[in-house]
């Protein structure tokens, strides 16, 4: 199965937008978001909210996060796909960090917090760790923007 969105999600300031309008979707993709609401989906909705057709997670000085907060894709198990995202990152005033990544064939780990572990795409406002592999609660970074490597 060909997936367009992840199975988690992790942000501090994110927006994830499907690459084209809603409910237009690619021969053999499933949209895991539907454009409108977060249907499907669970987390701390105190973080996580729909803007502007995208989904988007928002920490600020006033309402930070204690820890990684995650928006977690209920729709089923999932095992080879292809992964396809559009996402825009804001940094401003307000804003805490602009970092943000997305978790695939990750694991939750504790529900009241939202709290995953597995493999993390990387994304941050200066670029630095645009596209760097980490594992969330194992190994931490496995590859840095560039470099290409071979897990066994």
């Amino acid at each position: 199965m060909n997936l367009r969105f992840p199975l988690l999600v992790l942000t501090s300031l994110a927006s994830f937008a499907p690459a084209a309008p809603a409910g237009a979707v690619e021969a053999g993709f499933q949209s895991l978001f539907n454009g409108r609401d977060l249907s499907g989906w669970a987390g701390n909705l105190g973080f996580w909210f729909v803007r502007d057709d995208a989904i988007t997670g928002q920490t600020t000085w006033t309402s930070p996060t204690k820890a990684n907060t995650f928006l977690v894709w209920q729709g089923g198990d999932v095992k080879n796909f292809e992964l396809r995202i559009s996402f825009r990152l804001v940094s401003n005033n307000d804003t805490v960090f602009a970092n943000s990544g997305v978790q695939y064939r990750s694991r939750v780990i504790d529900r009241a917090t939202w709290l995953v572990g597995g493999y993390q795409a990387d994304m941050d406002y200066s670029g630095k760790y645009l596209g760097m592999l980490y594992e969330e609660k194992g190994r931490g970074i496995l590859m840095q923007p560039g470099e290409h490597i071979r897990v066994g």
